[in-house]
């Protein structure tokens, strides 16, 4: 069940729902039951008196004493009638509540409720069945059995004349309630064991389906990450060779592209700059010049100084290098570093004249870069500078042609820079 959470979770709370469900629906039917039982004692009762009691009195007989032979009589019909019942005691009470007829039990007249025979008395109620209550006697405190009163009224030409109490074990009232409430119980949560057992294996079935195509999907989408990445390393191994063949084109470049990747990244690593913006930067630098593949060789390998005309050939390689990118897409963040990597910070530089922070911090870094490679690079039409040359060269520079910020942090790794190679 550990693998499958949601399953757990639904027996759970499922679980209880069917309990709490069984339980209700239980007490509702026993309640009802018990209900119903109680209205047939009521009109067992209503029968008995009206024919044990009457057949055995007549109404001037309630106005003292019932002689034994006619208690005894009235005793054994009612119990006769009503043996169901398991009728504990009886008593015969009239108008002025006065005591008539008893058998002597445990049945004293502290345990009759006077209110209760007072309604009854009075017309109020046609009959009362009283709450179940614990008995004085030692046996049935023994066994723990309650019993209730039964209040009915001894009527003569519409008139209460008197009442029979009868003293009933609770039990036989509440045992036919009981016995259905077990079979009830049985047939309802066995119904909802089998619900609740199916609702699970087709939860578990349906999990399990779910989770052989979640595999499936994870399966594929990982077969497609590899194929993007193989599509990826494709470009990228293209892009690569054309990088390459850009420097293999004018030997004294040769690993230009590569260097300059690298101090960008000394550069960003000093700025603090997230792992994803440093992978950006990377590709720039090693496809920034990727445009100059477009310009012709008697321009770019030209030993002496441009014409305008040539220069402005020369001044189109940032735009036909995003050109030849555009279509790769993981190098999406890397084009408008590339494409503004020779804009000045005065604003004089090229391809859009733009200045200050309007140009990418990625380009502001790699102009210092390259800038600082080409200088320490053997050219046709000139030798290189030494390190300390470009370094002061760059901090000349510094506010015009470079970002004077990334200037101050460049004078701070110039030593490692020089160990680029």
């Amino acid at each position: 069940m550990k693998r499958y959470p949601l399953i757990r979770t639904f027996a759970l709370y499922s679980m209880f729902a069917f309990v709490l469900m069984g339980i209700v629906l239980s007490l509702v039917i026993y309640e009802h039951i018990k209900k119903d039982k109680l209205e047939n004692l009521e009109e067992v009762t209503r029968i008995t008196i009206n024919t044990a009691v009457k057949k055995n009195l007549v109404k001037t007989d309630l106005t003292d004493n019932i002689s034994n032979f006619k208690a005894s009589q009235i005793k054994s019909d009612i119990i006769e009638t009503m043996d169901l019942y398991d009728i504990k005691s009886i008593i015969l009470i009239n108008r002025d509540k006065k005591v008539i007829m008893s058998d002597n039990s445990d049945f004293s007249g502290e345990q009759i409720n006077n209110n209760n025979l007072g309604k009854v008395l009075r017309g109020e109620v046609p009959f009362v069945i009283s709450d179940a209550y614990q008995t004085n006697k030692l046996a049935e405190i023994k066994n723990r059995k309650l019993v209730i009163n039964v209040y009915e009224p001894i009527v003569y030409d519409g008139k209460v004349e008197g009442i029979v109490v009868l003293q009933i074990l609770e039990e036989k009232i509440s045992e036919h309630a009981d016995m259905i409430l077990q079979v009830i119980a049985f047939i309802v949560f066995g119904g909802f064991l089998i619900l609740f057992l199916l609702l699970v294996g087709i939860l578990y079935k349906t999990s399990h389906t779910l989770l052989n195509q979640n595999k499936e999907l994870i399966n594929q989408k990982s077969e497609i990450e590899l194929s993007l990445k193989r599509l990826d390393d494709s470009y990228l191994n293209t892009v690569f060779a054309l990088s390459n063949a850009v420097d293999a084109r004018d030997p004294y470049t040769a690993g230009h592209s590569e260097r300059v990747s690298k101090i960008a990244i000394l550069l960003s690593r000093e700025l603090k700059m997230t792992e994803e913006n440093l992978k950006i930067l990377e590709y720039a630098g090693l496809f920034h010049d990727i445009g100059k593949i477009g310009i012709p060789d008697h321009i770019l390998n030209k030993n002496g100084k441009l014409t305008d005309e040539e220069y402005e050939v020369i001044k189109q390689h940032p735009d036909i290098g995003i050109n030849i990118l555009s279509n790769v897409g993981f190098l999406a963040g890397a084009l408008l570093i590339i494409r503004y990597h020779h804009e000045r910070f005065s604003g004089n530089g090229y391809p859009c004249g733009i200045k200050g922070e309007e140009i990418p911090l990625g380009s502001r870094i790699l102009a210092i870069a390259d800038t600082y490679d080409a200088m320490t690079t053997d050219r046709p039409y000139r030798q290189r500078f030494s390190h300390d040359a470009a370094v002061a060269e760059i901090q000349k520079n510094s506010g015009t042609q470079f970002d004077d910020k990334l200037v101050d942090v460049f004078m701070k790794i110039k030593s490692t820079v020089k160990n680029i190679n």
